[in-house]
């Protein structure tokens, strides 16, 4: 008689009568063992991932950034009485009107105000300044004078600090950490670019000895500059863009040229790349410093326009003192996202995610920026100045003696 195979762990099928052969624990130990690998891996690359965000967010986890953070959170909390905030004795230019955070900043000819949604006062500062111009990066609030002297840093909770340049102030960035640059005037030279660390400390310096400076931006860590520059010989203007590198004392010659333009306005891109708005056409550079497209406004006049990391919003007018106008997105490479026709030139503009939104006459028109869709429109009356978009659906309006909330209908 033939012994009968023993079926149990060599993968053949049963006999007919016979129950299914019982598999060993080997294979269930083996199961485990992978799903216990597969959970420590995931573990693994959690920690590397939680390692890697303290490291980028290195200097917004010490202390005092911690507790400034919880403080202004604090301060964001509760409910004002409503919009509108009225304003009567004050001016705010359209120029220092901005949402920022989904909160509202401004500035008027005696003082530095923000409100929340519900218009509840974040703070109310004064200043002395007869030109004065706000510049806001996540909790950092520069104001400085144009054409004086004096300056202020904040945040929500406090004035940081204050000071007067060395001579007249020609422009103005800041970055969230709270380091800060002034172009000024400057003896024997055609400007110069100042750089402060968070305490006033001046951190890096450049004179400029062929072009006068217009306009500056810093990289999102403060260590780069990008300066706008202008120069007129022989009835040509020519406006030109430098890259500073606050850890080099080299003279650095422009990175890029261009003609019949006078930068007004510049930003880093969300690609370390570079913008600028001029009076004529706004212009890319890449992050290598190479020249990508620039926007023509052809025989357009410029009259409003918001800058962003993530581009450019114009309102340009059809020529001088035309009633219509155009409204365009520029993308970040210099091209044109977005173009619509307007029954009134765009006397101010704003952006947020993926809408633009331009004060035209009495109402507020939204586009999408990727094509010009129609995104919403609101009536404002003839009294308003200024818009700054909240969210894709809401809208801050600046009127001449307040500052309202409205939505946008579609």
């Amino acid at each position: 008689m033939q012994d009968k195979p023993n079926n149990s762990c060599d993968g053949q099928e049963p006999l007919p009568g016979e129950l299914p052969p019982l598999r060993t624990s080997s294979r269930k130990k083996r199961g485990r063992k992978r799903g216990r690998g597969i959970y420590t891996a995931i573990a693994i690359l959690l920690a590397c991932a939680l390692v890697l965000a303290v490291w980028v967010n290195r200097d917004n986890l010490k202390p005092a950034n911690i507790s400034e953070w919880v403080q202004t959170q604090m301060l964001g909390i509760g409910t004002g009485k409503g919009y509108p905030v009225h304003f009567n004795t004050e001016n705010v230019m359209t120029r220092n009107f901005v949402s920022s955070g989904k909160d509202i900043f401004f500035t008027s000819d005696t003082a530095v105000r923000a409100y929340n949604s519900s218009a509840k006062e974040l703070f109310n500062r004064k200043h002395s300044f007869s030109e004065p111009v706000m510049k806001v990066n996540g909790n950092r609030i520069l104001v400085y004078n144009l054409g004086g002297t004096g300056y202020q840093l904040g945040n929500q909770l406090n004035t940081l600090l204050a000071g007067n340049a060395d001579n007249k102030i020609l422009g103005g960035a800041v970055c969230a950490n709270g380091r800060f640059a002034l172009l000024t005037q400057a003896d024997g030279y055609c400007g110069k670019l100042t750089v402060y660390l968070p305490n006033g400390q001046v951190a890096f310096s450049y004179s400029f000895s062929e072009y006068s400076p217009t306009a500056v931006a810093m990289n999102a860590s403060g260590t780069h500059a990008a300066v706008t520059a202008v120069s007129a010989s022989n009835g040509v203007l020519t406006s030109v863009i430098y890259e500073l590198d606050f850890n080099s004392n080299k003279t650095v010659k422009p990175i890029a040229s261009y003609s019949d333009t006078t930068f007004l306005d510049i930003c880093y891109t969300d690609s370390n790349g570079v913008l600028a708005v001029g009076d004529t056409q706004t212009a890319a550079l890449s992050a290598g410093g190479k020249k990508l497209s620039a926007y023509s406004y052809g025989d357009g006049e410029l009259c409003s326009w918001n800058l962003q990391r993530g581009g450019a919003v114009l309102g340009i007018s059809k020529f001088h003192n035309a009633v219509a106008g155009t409204l365009a997105a520029v993308g970040t490479d210099g091209k044109q996202t977005a173009v619509v026709q307007v029954d009134r030139a765009p006397s101010s503009v704003s952006r947020m995610g993926q809408v633009m939104a331009a004060l035209c006459g009495s109402k507020i028109q939204a586009y999408s920026i990727a094509g010009g869709g129609a995104a919403g429109t609101c009536s404002v009356g003839t009294n308003a100045r200024a818009v700054a978009l909240r969210t894709e659906k809401q809208a801050y309006i600046l009127d001449v003696s307040e500052v309202r909330l409205e939505g946008l209908k579609a």
